[in-house]
């Protein structure tokens, strides 16, 4: 770079002028925070400043992309969270959503598996009057045959009325001529 600012008037100008400023800002802080003795700032030669402008100009430029990268990186990696954060929402929302479906169908059926108990018990219930009504019936129709044919009338106990009830099998021995 020094070779252009050397060909070109204006590059040439610019890089003194950067040279020189940089040189007394510098020395201004040498002599404000190092302590040194407070004196008049020379300035630099044309030859030291159009080097030393040019190498400012250039360190400045690498600086100015390597910063730009960086803050280019920062974006795209804060970027890349939220999506993945949003991701993350959108999952866990999906979740919630699954859950809620889930307990209320498990909310569904419960109240489905309730009224078939108590249908099941009423059925039961039913059954069990039935059975009671079938077995008095038998029992009568039994004794009008056994009266029929000349024998004495059979009683059926509520044992047996309960075996049946419940399911048991039932042996009925006739009963014995006379």
């Amino acid at each position: 770079m020094s070779q252009q600012a050397k060909s070109h008037d204006v590059f040439r100008s610019m890089c003194i002028n950067v040279a020189q400023m940089a040189h007394r800002t510098e020395m201004n802080w040498k002599m404000n925070v190092l302590g040194y003795k407070k004196e008049k700032i020379r300035p630099l030669n044309d030859a030291k400043a159009i080097d030393a402008g040019a190498n400012f100009l250039g360190e400045a430029f690498i600086f100015s992309v390597a910063l730009s990268l960086l803050f280019a990186e920062q974006i795209r990696s804060r970027n890349q969270a939220q999506r993945q954060r949003n991701a993350v929402d959108d999952r866990l929302d999906d979740l919630e959503k699954g859950m809620l479906e889930s307990r209320e169908e498990l909310k569904r059926m419960q109240e489905e598996h309730d009224l078939l108990r108590t249908e099941v018990d009423n059925l039961a219930e039913e059954s069990a009057t039935l059975s009671t009504m079938l077995m008095q019936i038998l029992g009568k129709e039994m004794n009008r045959r056994s009266l029929e044919r000349g024998h004495p009338p059979t009683e059926i106990s509520q044992a047996l009325i309960d075996k049946f009830g419940s399911g048991e099998d039932i042996e009925l021995t006739p009963p014995k001529a006379f």
